[in-house]
């Protein structure tokens, strides 16, 4: 009867080359992704956008480089010892790097036409809403840079006083006109710190 049997050696240099691999790859394929497990579970049409902050893209990468380096440890230590249990307590390790996937995964914020809706590094799934209504002032946040001024993010002012930083990247400016236009609906002023810079 054909007995089948691992080559110790070929399996070592397997997990050898999939922990390098790993700790090569963390550096880029969490761009990848992130973008299109969020992009399957949370975008909708209703959404204007949604953005995965970079803490996303580096929980995310922390949980690549914690299978690298638990892959890593393991071989070390067979090399040292002949500890059979070992096996079990590197895949126990292993499960360590779940939470960051998920975490980083489900760090990610949008907006839509009841406000903006956040879902921070901190928190698993647990949505914080700021709604349109709620917000009292708004305020573009100018910079200077290179010698040219140039918005840098958009402060909301929430009714109980709270401040939202709303950076403005690529997509946050693609939609510029919505945003602008849902703070007019609700009469919300908005105003700038040019008079700042200039002073």
């Amino acid at each position: 009867m054909a007995r089948l049997s691992f080559n110790t050696d070929n399996t070592s240099n397997i997990i050898l080359v999939t922990a390098i691999i790993l700790m090569i790859s963390s550096l880029f394929m969490p761009l990848v992704f992130v973008y299109f497990i969020q992009d399957y579970l949370y975008l909708t049409a209703e959404k204007w956008f949604y953005v995965a902050p970079p803490s996303a893209y580096i929980i995310f990468m922390i949980g690549m480089l914690w299978i690298a380096l638990t892959l890593f440890l393991y071989l070390f230590i067979k090399w040292k010892s002949d500890w059979k249990g070992f096996k079990w307590a590197t895949l126990f390790v292993l499960l360590g790097s779940i939470p960051f996937f998920m975490f980083g995964v489900s760090n990610y914020y949008y907006l839509d036409d009841q406000g903006m809706h956040f879902n921070d590094y901190k928190t698993y799934n647990t949505i914080n809403s700021y709604y349109w209504e709620d917000i009292k002032e708004a305020k573009e946040i100018f910079v200077k840079s290179n010698g040219v001024t140039v918005v840098d993010h958009l402060n909301l002012v929430t009714k109980d006083g709270e401040v939202i930083e709303l950076p403005y990247n690529s997509k946050v400016s693609n939609n510029k006109f919505k945003i602008m236009e849902k703070l007019q609906e609700y009469n919300v002023p908005l105003t700038n710190n040019m008079g700042d810079l200039y002073e």
